[in-house]
């Protein structure tokens, strides 16, 4: 079929657009779709509604290049249908959508005008220059801003386009959801009643939060006239959606339309968003272009907030990963510019984020205030701020070391000179406060019971290994013990608050101060579990194997089941703590399970969910190829009774 064939056809009657769609790839060019623009812009005898169908639907048939979507773009700003010109916007790659709205005139665009390529989408990787203006120069960045009305407001639109923003207007929720699935360059988004009416108060606030989700840093502006709850209702919303405690960046107003004192609000977005640009050097370790934008935003707002220096341009963000945890986060010790004071960032997956920062937000803001992370999003990026604690003994600001940290160094101190090494006092008392904290937290009954439990031991991948034919050399009554432990424990699963991921990672030490970090899985759990797995944590990393396997099981039944003190553990058992740190990693774990009698007490259970949480933990302990697996299976033969 030729091209001028063709192109009739998909302007005729339905049946015939259908046939021509099959020979649309063969003839697939840039061109096509310039005339088709063109030519549906025209035409008559289609409802807007079709035309808008068609395009979209010859759109994406074709592949086409950098320099054929700037053409398109470029009759798009002629298209006189408003219709069409809103649908070609949001097909277009978001380096281009501007260039539908400027009509500038200016000398024509000559392909040797492409000096390098603009977007890595398209194969670019440099300026482009068009009609004389730079992409740059014709779009700042981040200035779509999405409309939800079923009507279309001339006003509105020539009113956006006028202050070089790009109206993206979505008469459905699908399209605004596509929209929000493709387009990271939103800074606004305009809620008119025409488009609230139709929706009842379940899907108002489904709406509501899915706008408010996409960006910490992008202006909502509703229409109140349709909206069913009060803007008090809608501003809390807002704030959950975006993990904040309170609302900000939102307005209300009563008649639809954007008014010019608007204007500033939509430009005190994009300015937020474009913080995060580069302007001088940037050094962002392994992040995308869009999490580099998203840091830079973010550190911008912190250092106004944290009054660094309010005048402040972002030119430089010098990032150094830090050593993680088993999950895919990315944690990164982050300094701009020449401001002293780095922050700890974590990046994820948007999802881990979020149910993250609900997390801290619901179980342990209100006892820790002072911690504050700071949840910024845009798009699919997503980080959290953590302000940083710092190692009080360093010249230069950087975190304070581990738990782990410190009692491997311990360890070396007591190697190079064992008469002279301290007994760890101040490292003692940074772990029995931080230990403390998580009394405190596991004391308190959970009564939210929408998240996930995350904090309890697991052992269905240690079953999965036993059903497979795999044996840890346990007998029956073993296997027995461990069942009865899981079904106690299952009566008190959900009973209390927990931190979730209690290790020696996740303890700093500054001097005598424990701090614990990383609330991610922060939640229901078992009263027991966070000691628990704190003191398992500590004994089978640090403590030393000096004797027999049958000496360690008699520890541990005078430690869990007999309950001794520490002056009797000693005597009893002094020949395998012939070592500082064993003394050291005793005591601690004595404190622990201490600590444990205290919070069973306020819960109101026996020492035997004690006793069940540590056997699952020492389980669970045995698929971890850097813990010693004789001390855990000391403890699982101590327990069992074997």
């Amino acid at each position: 079929m030729k091209a001028d064939e063709l192109l009739d056809s998909l302007l005729g009657p339905k049946d015939t657009f259908e046939f021509a769609l099959t020979h649309v790839r063969d003839a697939a060019t840039g061109d096509l779709l310039v005339s088709l623009l063109n030519r549906l812009d025209t035409h008559t005898g289609l409802e807007n509604s079709e035309r808008e169908r068609r395009l979209n639907t010859v759109f994406a048939r074709v592949a086409i290049t950098a320099q054929e979507s700037l053409s398109l773009a470029e009759a798009g700003a002629k298209v006189s249908n408003v219709v069409l010109r809103n649908a070609l916007t949001q097909l277009l790659p978001p380096e281009y959508r501007s260039v539908v709205f400027q009509r500038r005139k200016a000398a024509p665009f000559e392909p040797e005008q492409l000096t390098t390529a603009v977007s890595e989408a398209s194969g670019f990787q440099g300026e482009l220059i068009v009609q004389g203006l730079t992409i740059a120069e014709r779009q700042a960045g981040f200035s779509d801003v999405i409309v939800l009305s079923i009507d279309d407001d001339p006003a509105t639109r020539k009113l956006l386009e006028s202050a070089h923003f790009v109206p993206l207007r979505c008469s459905s929720i699908e399209a605004l959801v596509e929209m929000m699935a493709t387009n990271e360059e939103i800074c606004a988004f305009l809620v008119e009643s025409s488009f609230l009416a139709s929706l009842d108060q379940t899907q108002q606030a489904a709406l509501i939060s899915k706008c408010a989700g996409y960006s910490t840093f992008a202006w909502l502006r509703f229409q109140d006239e349709a909206l069913i709850q009060s803007n008090v209702d809608v501003g809390q919303l807002i704030a959950s959606a975006r993990c904040r405690t309170e609302v900000t960046e939102v307005s209300f107003r009563e008649k639809a339309g954007v008014q010019e004192r608007e204007l500033a609000s939509l430009r005190s977005a994009q300015s937020r968003l474009l913080e995060g640009e580069a302007h001088g050097l940037f050094i962002p370790g392994e992040l995308t272009r869009l999490e580099l934008k998203l840091l830079g935003a973010a550190m911008g707002q912190y250092s106004k907030y944290r009054r660094f220096n309010p005048r402040a341009e972002l030119t430089q963000v010098t990032t150094k990963f830090l050593h993680g945890g088993q999950t895919g986060a990315r944690v990164a010790l982050v300094k701009v510019n020449d401001l002293r004071v780095p922050v700890i960032v974590k990046l994820d997956q948007k999802q881990f984020i979020l149910d993250e920062a609900r997390r801290f937000l619901t179980f342990i803001h209100k006892d820790n205030p002072d911690l504050h992370p700071e949840v910024h999003f845009h798009a699919e990026a997503a980080l959290i701020v953590f302000g940083i604690i710092a190692d009080a003994n360093a010249e230069e600001e950087r975190p304070a070391p581990t738990l782990e940290q410190r009692l491997t160094e311990y360890w070396y101190e007591e190697m190079r000179d064992p008469m002279n090494c301290d007994g760890g006092e101040t490292l003692f008392e940074g772990f029995t406060e931080a230990a403390g904290r998580l009394a405190t937290l596991n004391k308190q009954k959970c009564s939210d019971s929408s998240f996930e439990c995350r904090a309890n031991p697991f052992i269905e991948s240690v079953k999965k290994m036993e059903s497979e034919g795999f044996s840890w050399g346990f007998n029956s009554k073993a296997i027995a013990e461990r069942g009865e432990a899981e079904k106690l424990l299952s009566t008190a699963a959900r009973q209390a608050i927990c931190h979730g991921d209690a290790h020696t990672r996740n303890i700093l030490i500054r001097r005598e101060q424990g701090f614990l970090i990383d609330y991610a899985l922060s939640g229901p759990g078992h009263p027991c579990s966070d000691l628990v797995k704190l003191e398992l944590s500590i004994y089978l990393s640090r403590f030393l194997q000096f004797g027999t396997e049958q000496d360690l099981v008699m520890l541990q039944r005078a430690l869990s089941i007999e309950r001794l003190p520490l002056t009797e553990l000693l005597l009893r058992h002094k020949d395998l703590i012939r070592s500082k740190t064993n003394l050291l990693c005793l005591k601690m774990c004595v404190s622990a399970r201490d600590l444990v009698a205290d919070v069973l007490k306020v819960q109101k259970l026996p020492w035997e969910h004690y006793l069940a949480t540590k056997l699952l933990g020492a389980w669970q302990a045995l698929q971890v190829p850097n813990l010693q697996h004789a001390l855990a299976r000391g403890i699982v033969a101590a327990l069992s009774q074997l």
